[in-house]
C-alpha cells in the first residue's frame, strides 16, 4: 500500500512538493473548505483508480473533518473495487502534538451523522461499504481510523455508464449465496442451515454481516415501494423471497453472544475479540476524558459504567481454554503433505537430470498425491470457511509419513469427514455423533450447547 500524507496545499497555480520548503512571502492560511478539498479530490481519484491509500491527518480541526466526511466519505463514491482509507489520527509522546486530541470523537461522530456504522471486522468488501474501525498499532505507536465509504461499482470495459454492470440498485446478494439461502429460506430451514453450515464464531459473524447487507436492501426495497416507485423485476423478485430477515438477524446476534458468553472461541477468536474489546476501552477513555473536561458527572458515570462491563468481558473471554477445530481426514493430509513435500525437494535436487529407477517410481505418484489432497481439503468445507481460516484453525507442522500407507486412500474411514471440536490440549471433548435426521451434518460438534 502506497502511504499518502494530506498536506497542506498552498494556493494555486503552483504546488509545492512534498518535503519542498515555502519560497517567498508568507501565504494566507487555507480556509476550511480548501484545507478539506484537497484530500477529498485525491481520495475521489484514489477510489477511481480503486486504490486504498493512508492519509495523515496531522493538523486537521473538526471543521476539516465534517467537510471530509460530508463531502466525500459519507457519499457514494465512483470505484473501481471497494477501498479502504486509512487516516492516521494520533499516536504517541512523539507525534500526539500534531493531532487534535478530540480527533478521534469528532471523526466518528461526523461519520456516525453521515450514516456510517462501526464494524470491528470491517474490511474493503461489499458487506463492509459504509462501516469504519478504529486501530491503535503499538508497534508503530500511531492511531489510526479505517473508513470503507459507499461505493458504486464501475465495471471495466462495460457499455453505457458501466456503473454496476446494469445490476440491481439495491445490491442484493446472488439468489444461489449462503445470505440470500438464509434470508429466503423459513426461519425452521435457517436454524437447520446455521447448525449445519456456519458452526464457530467466526462463520456466523461473516453470515452475519452479509444477511445485514441483504436486511438494508430490504429496507430499501421497502421504502421505494412506499413512495410508489416500481421495482425491477429482479428486485421484485427478490423482495417477495424475503423471509422474517430480522428474526432471523437477532437469532444469529444471540448465537454469537452465547458463544461468547460459553466460551466457544478458538485462540484466534478470543485474539481478535479481546483486541476489539481493547480498541472500545480506548475510545470511551477518550469520551470519559472529554466529559471531564466538560464537566459532565452523570456522562461520565455511565461510561465509567460501560468500561468496567467491557474490562469483566475481555477477562471472561481470556480466562476460557480456547477450542479447537480441526479435520477429522487432518492426519492423513499431514502425511500426504509430507509425501509430497520429500518428491517436491527429490524433484529438485535433481536439476533435470537423469533420474534412477526407483526415484522416477517415487517421483510417478506425485499427480495422485496432489489430487488426493486437493480432495480431501475441499471435503465438507463449512461457509465463508477459507475467510475465517487464519483464527480457525491451529497451523500445525506435518506429522512424518508413516511407513504403511493408509489403504482405501481415506485415512479418517467412514467418519471422516467433517470437523472435530476438542479442548485446546486435546484431552478434553469431542465431536458428538450427527443426529440421525441429518447424517451428512460434518457440524454436529457444536449442536450440543444448551
Amino acid at each position: 500500500m502506497r502511504r499518502r500524507r494530506a498536506s497542506h496545499p498552498p494556493a494555486p497555480p503552483a504546488r509545492r512538493r512534498r518535503g519542498q520548503a515555502d519560497v517567498g512571502a508568507a501565504r494566507p492560511r487555507p480556509t476550511s473548505s480548501v484545507m478539506a478539498s484537497a484530500l477529498i479530490d485525491e481520495i475521489k481519484l484514489n477510489a477511481s483508480n480503486g486504490d486504498s491509500e493512508q492519509y495523515d491527518l496531522a493538523g486537521f480541526t473538526p471543521g476539516w473533518l465534517h467537510d471530509l466526511v460530508g463531502s466525500c466519505l459519507g457519499t457514494t463514491l465512483p470505484a473501481k473495487s471497494y477501498v479502504a482509507c486509512k487516516f492516521v489520527i494520533g499516536g504517541g509522546k512523539k507525534t500526539r502534538a500534531k493531532y487534535d486530541p478530540d480527533m478521534l470523537k469528532h471523526f466518528t461522530e461526523a461519520l456516525r451523522a453521515a450514516g456510517l456504522e462501526e464494524d470491528r471486522g470491517a474490511s474493503a468488501c461489499a458487506e463492509c461499504a459504509g462501516t469504519y474501525k478504529y486501530q491503535h498499532d503499538t508497534d508503530k505507536d500511531l492511531k489510526y481510523l479505517h473508513v470503507f465509504p459507499k461505493v458504486e461499482i464501475v465495471s471495466v470495459g462495460g457499455d453505457g455508464d458501466g456503473v454496476n454492470g446494469g445490476g440491481d440498485r439495491t445490491g442484493g446478494g446472488n439468489a444461489r449465496s449462503p445470505e440470500y439461502q438464509c434470508c429466503s429460506c423459513t426461519f425452521e430451514e435457517f436454524i437447520d442451515l446455521v447448525a449445519m453450515n456456519v458452526p464457530s464464531f467466526s462463520q456466523k459473524r461473516a453470515l452475519l454481516k452479509r444477511m445485514r447487507v441483504l436486511q438494508s436492501a430490504l429496507e430499501q426495497l421497502e421504502n421505494m415501494l412506499v413512495e410508489q416507485q416500481r421495482l425491477t423485476e429482479q428486485e421484485q423478485e427478490m423482495y417477495d423471497s424475503m423471509v422474517d430477515v430480522s428474526s432471523k438477524v437477532d437469532h444469529l446476534n444471540a448465537e454469537l453472544e452465547k458463544m461468547v458468553s460459553k466460551g466457544r472461541l478458538t485462540k484466534g477468536e478470543q485474539k481478535a475479540m479481546i483486541g476489539d474489546l481493547a480498541s472500545k476501552l480506548e475510545e470511551l477513555d477518550v469520551m470519559i476524558a472529554t466529559a471531564d473536561a466538560e464537566g459532565k458527572q452523570k456522562k461520565r458515570e455511565t461510561l465509567e459504567g460501560k468500561r468496567v462491563q467491557l474490562i469483566e468481558k475481555s477477562d471472561a473471554i481470556a480466562s476460557f481454554k480456547p477450542i479447537v477445530y480441526a479435520m477429522a481426514n487432518e492426519r492423513e493430509l499431514n502425511d500426504l503433505r509430507a509425501e509430497l513435500k520429500a518428491l517436491e525437494a527429490l524433484e529438485k535436487a535433481s536439476g533435470g537430470k537423469l533420474l534412477k529407477g526407483a526415484d522416477v517410481a517415487k517421483l510417478a505418484k506425485k499427480p495422485q498425491i496432489e489430487e488426493r489432497i486437493a480432495a480431501l481439503e475441499g471435503e465438507d468445507k463449512g461457509w465463508f470457511e477459507d475467510e475465517c481460516r487464519a483464527v480457525l484453525f491451529t497451523q500445525k507442522a506435518p506429522a512424518p509419513a508413516k511407513k504403511k500407507a493408509a489403504s482405501g486412500g481415506g485415512g479418517g474411514g467412514g467418519n471422516s469427514s467433517g470437523w472435530l471440536t476438542q479442548a485446546a490440549k486435546g484431552g478434553g471433548r469431542s465431536a458428538p455423533a450427527a443426529k440421525k435426521t441429518a447424517p451428512s451434518n460434518p457440524f454436529a460438534a457444536l449442536g450440543g450447547d444448551e
